[in-house]
């Protein structure tokens, strides 16, 4: 009798075997999504599509912004006056030869040492100038430009996720205003756009009541964008150190609340009698990030009913700038990741 049985046994326990390997097979050998790794490498390829150069690596571009944070040098440190003015020579040289990104690099480094005369700067800020408003703030993107590429617009795509996800850090009205863009409803499947490797960056010179913003990202060269002149915080209110732009607090029509050494005790709102943050009502928090800053609260970036001012210490310790200045500026500086040094 149990001879006769056992290879039905047999078979039924190669059955149940066989079910149970199946099952507890492991998972990486069965058909379903790529890993992590896989699927961001695929995302980083589909994203930019005909461009100039790729983003940068996204997981690295979504992590911590100290990864990203400028290098920055104290006023008078760094590269001598012959380094600065060897390399506006070279920039310049380079910018006779249309040779506008390598020119660009070169023209940055003498300008942002602050190593220049007078007149050596007014010749790198003008060619700077012309060399910013085509390679950056164009819808042109050349090949060799770290900082552009160009990407295809997919169905479904709005633009603030699409800034998300390519990590851009930069905010999305300024991919509107360089591809010539009204509003982002208008942007359709198929579309190419310019994007802009980002974030920028500012430096405040208080003895010059200048700001310089820059681009940088990771290790790339610092790239020169924009001057503006500020107006500065009375009785020498504005203080020195390193910030960055505050998360959440980036506003505009923003209230006014004046802090504690202000005459006035009461919020003002846009559009109310007295109210001081100028036509659009501008409002960039800040918030300190060294020893010097850290425990600092309420300065920020913001227009003004005042234009008079600008180039003066008469406000109290903020940041202040013209209309057209600070709409630009607020086009620029992204939360979280862009920094603002203030320098003596």
């Amino acid at each position: 009798m149990s001879r006769k049985t056992s290879p039905i046994l047999f078979s039924l326990i190669l059955a149940v075997a066989a079910v149970a390997a199946w099952k507890f097979w492991p998972t990486a050998e069965k058909p379903g999504d790529a890993p992590p790794a896989q699927r961001v490498v695929d995302l980083s390829t589909k994203y930019a599509k005909g461009g100039a150069t790729q983003p940068a690596s996204q997981a690295a571009a979504k992590g911590d912004p100290a990864a990203s944070r400028p290098t920055t040098a104290p006023a008078g440190s760094g590269a001598s006056a012959a380094s600065a003015a060897s390399d506006l020579r070279d920039g310049l040289d380079l910018f006779k030869q249309d040779r506008k990104i390598e020119a660009r690099e070169k023209l940055s480094a003498a300008l942002l040492s602050y190593r220049l005369s007078p007149a050596q700067e007014q010749q790198a800020l003008k060619a700077l100038d012309e060399v910013a408003e085509k390679t950056i703030f164009s819808t042109a993107c050349y090949d060799n430009d770290p900082y552009c590429f160009r990407y295809t617009v997919l169905p479904g795509d709005v633009l603030n996720r699409v800034e998300t996800k390519l990590a851009l850090h930069v905010p999305p009205p300024l991919i509107l205003k360089v591809n010539s863009v009204m509003d982002a409803s208008r942007i359709r499947a198929n579309q190419t756009l310019k994007m802009i490797n980002g974030p920028f960056h500012a430096i405040v010179h208080k003895n010059r009541y200048l700001m310089d913003v820059y681009l940088q990202r990771d290790d790339k060269p610092k790239v020169f964008a924009k001057r503006f002149r500020v107006g500065l915080g009375k009785d020498d209110g504005t203080p020195v150190g390193l910030f960055r732009v505050a998360l959440g607090k980036k506003l505009r029509r923003a209230p006014w609340n004046p802090p504690p050494n202000s005459p006035i005790q009461k919020t003002i709102l846009w559009g109310e009698p007295g109210y001081p943050l100028g036509t659009a009502g501008y409002w960039i928090s800040l918030e300190g990030i060294d020893d010097n800053t850290r425990a600092l609260d309420g300065y920020g970036i913001h227009g003004t009913n005042e234009p008079e001012t600008i180039g003066r210490s008469e406000s109290l310790g903020c940041i202040r700038m013209a209309d057209a200045d600070i709409d630009m500026v607020f086009s620029l500086l992204y939360e979280k990741w862009s920094t603002v040094e203030i320098r003596p």
